[in-house]
């Protein structure tokens, strides 16, 4: 009989929790180790699947520095292969190295996940990065990223990308007034392409993944396919995703996992469609993403980013009951009927925990996601509504208790704690993305035409702020009592600690935007909301909100929870008016007024508090080490460990992108 063979992975202590705070006084970053409570509770075919779709993501997480910037690929090249060659080299230059490698990892590059806006490395100097890199050369790196290439030459070709900030010192663009492609670094577009090139090639311009090259003065769309942009890492990917299907748990599962082989293997979109179609009828409990999805990262808001992820059923409960009243809260929307959807099927919602995320999708993590992205696709056929269990449980410890006495009024304080991470923020993501993202519907006047297209640069930040308002309108819905999600006598309380943490929580979190224009289409939408609120919309009423100052400090204080209600109510409707009609103008005219820049004052006292506190400015993760067993050439089972930090986690995806061997090795 074959010998089991494998690859053990084990530490006497297990790396889950905070793993280390990343920059000066640790606050760039905190990273968090993952744990995935069930796993061993699954069937081999079921750790099998996650194991060859984990692979697949982690084939596919190169792609995501490629598309952030056309330098951010050689730079992490050389930051790797320079601290591969460290031994020997002084420990400060050794340590900025690695400090400034790990922020190029969270972020896929040298721009801020959250922000788009550009960092320089906190403490690695030009001449720290060339001796490092010397070193390497002596110990036998191989620096030369492109053919005949001196190190000097490489040095010198990436030094503004890495170094000065005021070289393309926005990657994802969307003010008002500008050219927000050509104004943006993001590696969609070739620099020198502008808008209005983009807008001229019609049979281009709404395609999901393509981008836009410069050949010889002419736009050239360049589809990502195998064979052509991404050649390599697809088809490494689609490797290991036919492995997969004879382990997938359903059909609709294996003809989800074709449709996207086929995709990849002709870039015609049409099969993308046919993907998520199958994806979102395969209720299985394991289950993944992987593709070009979300939007964010382009201007336009059209041309999607690369993310993948494994995962598997953790729990039901209270996201259940709720999906099974979405026709409920459905009829109960603020805005007209003539956008209330009539044929609302129970959408599908679930709890996972994941094993793996790359791209766009991890080291910096979403708490929950709604797909597909399609309007029409959701319209007619609903959306699956997942949530992360066991990233909306990793909490560093103390950390929340230190943001809610530093941020919130003593009158809150008791509540927030008690009540936000374990009832009213849950409840906030569950009605956010399985009753938000899947309401409403377009006029009929705008025929086939997706509201995305006619919104551009604000569409990700109205359906993220319509996602929210709609979570905060009907959280106080009596129906939430009766499906026991809380107690009927708790209903002001839940209501007012769920007002004041989601208010709150963005202004505490104003630190991370670099400047006082907000960019980030969550963050967009957050702020919409505070403003839309503090000010009293457009025509200036009393919602019953407001920014205080206590001794130099600002604060939230919801004075009137009805009247937040309502002002809730009205924007909510007036987004969606919007969104079903088209009317980018409005679109437009609401985000650059009440979405867009913060208050000078405000901003300044949130930075000097969070800077005296030391806390971080983002979370990453890390993820368990999923390791096959062998007997034979057979998977016999798959082991999990938590024995990484970043840097073994990162060292060993770039390891693997390219292999197709089912081991480590």
């Amino acid at each position: 009989m074959p010998k089991e063979r494998n690859t053990p992975a084990s530490t006497e202590q297990p790396l889950v929790g905070e793993l280390e705070r990343i920059g000066p006084d640790g606050r760039d970053a905190i990273v968090v180790g993952v744990e995935a409570p069930g796993f061993d509770e699954l069937s081999v075919r079921e750790k099998s699947f996650l194991y060859l779709m984990s692979r697949a993501a982690i084939a596919g997480n190169g792609i995501a520095f490629q598309q952030g910037h056309r330098d951010a690929n050689d730079i992490v090249r050389l930051l790797e292969a320079s601290f591969a060659h460290a031994g020997g080299l002084d420990a400060p230059v050794r340590d900025a190295l690695h400090e400034y490698l790990k922020l190029v990892w969270i972020h896929h590059g040298q721009y801020h996940h959250h922000t788009h806006a550009k960092f320089a490395p906190p403490r690695l100097t030009p001449a720290m990065l060339a001796a490092a890199a010397s070193h390497a050369v002596s110990r036998g790196a191989a620096l030369q990223l492109r053919a005949g290439e001196s190190v000097e030459a490489v040095l010198a070709r990436l030094h503004r990308s890495i170094f000065d900030l005021e070289h393309e010192p926005v990657q994802t663009n969307q003010s008002a007034g500008v050219d927000i492609v050509a104004t943006s670094a993001v590696n969609y577009y070739d620099p020198g392409v502008t808008k209005a090139d983009v807008d001229a090639l019609p049979e281009w311009r709404e395609r999901l993944n393509v981008r836009f090259a410069l050949r010889d003065g002419r736009v050239a769309p360049e589809v990502y396919r195998i064979g052509g942009v991404f050649d390599r890492e697809l088809d490494t990917i689609s490797h290991f995703l036919r492995l997969a299907i004879p382990h997938a748990a359903n059909d609709e599962q294996r003809a989800a996992i074709r449709s996207l082989l086929v995709f990849y293997a002709t870039g015609d979109e049409r099969h993308f469609r046919d993907h998520m179609m199958h994806w979102l009828k395969s209720d299985a409990r394991v289950d993944y993403l992987n593709g070009f999805i979300e939007n964010y990262l382009d201007p336009r808001g059209v041309i999607a980013q690369f993310e993948a992820n494994a995962s598997f059923r953790a729990g039901g409960g209270a996201i259940e009951k709720i999906a099974e009243n979405a026709p409920y809260f459905e009829a109960k929307m603020p805005w007209p009927d003539a956008f209330k959807r009539t044929d609302v099927s129970r959408p599908v919602a679930t709890i996972v925990n994941v094993v793996v995320e790359t791209g766009d999708a991890g080291p910096v993590s979403p708490a929950a996601y709604n797909l597909p992205n399609y309007n029409d696709i959701r319209r007619d056929h609903g959306s699956k509504n997942v949530i992360l269990h066991n990233i909306e449980n990793t909490r560093a410890e103390g950390l929340e208790q230190a943001v809610v006495h530093e941020f919130f009024l003593p009158e809150y304080r008791d509540a927030v704690l008690a009540l936000s991470h374990s009832l009213t923020r849950p409840l906030k993501v569950y009605l956010h993305e399985i009753i938000g993202h899947g309401s409403g519907r377009p006029d009929p006047s705008l025929g086939s035409m997706d509201p995305r297209a006619r919104l551009g640069r604000v569409y990700s930040a109205l359906e993220e702020a319509r996602a929210d308002l709609v979570a905060l309108y009907h959280i106080g819905d009596p129906k939430l009592a009766e499906i026991g999600a809380y107690d009927a006598s708790m209903r002001d309380l839940v209501v007012e600690t769920a007002f004041v943490s989601y208010l709150q929580g963005w202004m505490s979190r104003m630190d991370r935007v670099e400047g006082i224009e907000v960019r980030e289409a969550h963050d967009r939408g957050h702020h919409a909301i505070l403003m839309w609120l503090v000010r009293g919309g457009e025509l200036g009423r009393n919602y019953g909100v407001e920014v205080i100052s206590m001794d130099g400090d600002y604060f939230v204080r919801v004075n009137d929870t009805d009247r937040a209600r309502e002002g809730v109510g009205e924007l909510l409707s007036r987004l969606q008016v919007i969104k079903s009609t088209g009317d980018a103008d409005a679109a437009h005219r609401i985000f650059d007024e009440f979405g867009t820049r913060l208050d000078p004052a405000w901003k300044a006292n949130i930075v000097a508090r969070r800077e005296r506190l030391k806390l971080p400015k983002l979370k990453a993760f890390v993820f368990p080490h999923l390791t096959p067993v062998f007997r034979g050439n057979d998977i016999v089972d798959v082991r999990l460990a938590y024995d990484e930090d970043l840097t073994a986690q990162q060292i060993r995806f770039r390891r693997l992108e390219s292999l197709r061997s089912l081991t480590d090795d």
